[in-house]
């Protein structure tokens, strides 16, 4: 094979800040081109630009498997995964954990739980600002609410979030996130033991007692699907907020609209999942050579699924760039595609939709505080970090529109 020229070969798609990113991958879908080859962590890496390709390459799972990235990256930190299991494992795995997810699920734990989180917090906002609405809300929201959903206490949470995130530190930092496993697991195997015998209505209960096709899950199983479920349930869904209220706050326009209209707030949430994916770039790898609209791309070879370029495709999404509320069928690939279609989209969804409709009903006149937001650079991660608001009031519980 010729040497790959790599194009942008000046950024570390891994390592550098790239604060432009849509707009530099979208100069290369107007340059006609559909899957690129890059620098990523000092290698070459292939980024797949174009909505159908991506789509396509996320089903070819007998070819491109998900599996030989977990395997070199994260597994022996976290466990054997969905993300790293192939074909009838991955199936009767899936089948096994998906109920806890499910949208009969998540709608009741939306007036038990996702409602009265978000209220508790609104509620300790003190009026009228200004105040960081990442620190003060978007950050801590999704992690509480995985951990009332697994019956974690809320005492216990952030040193398990800290351990959590320690496992993806695995390829720099091995000895550290061996040790975080090890605590991770004997701070919830005794809860895995007493929720068998005693179960609840909570998803470590529902692991612990599912069954399908006579088969159940493991200890480790459970604790594999639990090493992953904080940080990937809640880490993206934290950035994702941050993005959504940052692109709402940011036109008045589209704020008032949003207030006058709460009927319009679902298509709000779907179209800032297309615009800003928390997952820009998703690093996968090649166990063999592949062709790829085209392009060849040799076996253990890095791959980045464009999923901020795809979600922008033009040829997909008119006016890519643009924040509407009118797209009838907007098919974002935010959470995947395929075999590997992401089981937390339902909650992710609820948290949004619930967030956004108390903040707006509870906090009249929220604004930004100037151009106080500080976005995620990272080229893989993309979110809000910090975001200075103010508003004129708290409005009581009753003022809200939600349930």
């Amino acid at each position: 094979m010729s040497e790959v020229i790599r194009v942008m070969d000046d950024i570390d798609f891994a390592a550098d800040p790239v604060e432009d990113l849509e707009v530099r991958l979208a100069s290369l879908q107007a340059a006609g081109h559909r899957v690129v080859p890059v620098r990523y962590s000092g290698q070459t890496a292939w980024i797949i630009l174009r909505y159908d390709d991506l789509a396509e390459t996320f089903l070819n799972e007998q070819q491109l498997p998900a599996a030989p990235f977990y395997e070199r990256m994260a597994m022996p930190a976290q466990g054997r995964t969905l993300l790293a299991m192939k074909g009838e494992q991955h199936r009767l795995n899936r089948a096994l954990v998906a109920g806890a997810l499910q949208p009969a699920a998540i709608r009741r734990c939306v007036e038990s739980l996702l409602i009265p989180t978000a209220n508790r917090l609104i509620d300790a906002f003190a009026a009228p600002g200004p105040l960081d609405l990442v620190a003060a809300y978007t950050h801590p929201y999704p992690f509480r609410i995985i951990s009332g959903m697994l019956g974690i206490p809320v005492s216990d949470e952030r040193h398990l979030l800290e351990l959590t995130n320690l496992l993806f530190k695995f390829p720099t930092e091995p000895e550290r996130a061996l040790a975080a496993r090890a605590e991770i697991s004997a701070y919830l195997q005794p809860v895995i033991d007493e929720r068998r015998l005693h179960p609840g209505d909570d998803i470590i209960s529902h692991l612990a007692t599912a069954e399908v096709e006579s088969q159940r899950l493991s200890n480790e199983e459970i604790l594999s699907f639990l090493r992953l479920l904080y940080p990937a349930g809640a880490d993206t869904t934290y950035l994702g907020m941050g993005s959504m209220m940052r692109d709402v706050l940011s036109d008045r326009r589209l704020y008032q609209e949003l207030c006058d209209h709460p009927e319009k707030r679902d298509a709000a949430v779907e179209e800032s999942l297309r615009r800003n994916a928390p997952v820009a770039l998703q690093p996968r790898f090649t166990e063999n050579a592949v062709t790829i609209a085209g392009v060849e791309i040799p076996a253990d070879s890095w791959l980045l699924y464009g999923i901020s370029p795809a979600n922008r495709d033009p040829d997909m999404f008119a006016s890519p760039s643009e924040f509407s509320l009118d797209r009838s069928a907007n098919r974002h690939i935010t959470f995947g595609y395929g075999p590997h279609f992401c089981l937390g989209r339902h909650l992710a969804r609820a948290e949004l939709q619930v967030s956004l409709g108390l903040l707006l009903d509870r906090l009249p006149g929220l604004r930004l505080v100037g151009d106080e937001f500080v976005p995620s650079t990272s080229a893989v991660l993309r979110g809000v970090r910090k975001m200075l608001v103010e508003f004129d009031e708290v409005l009581p519980i009753a003022a809200s529109r939600i349930g």
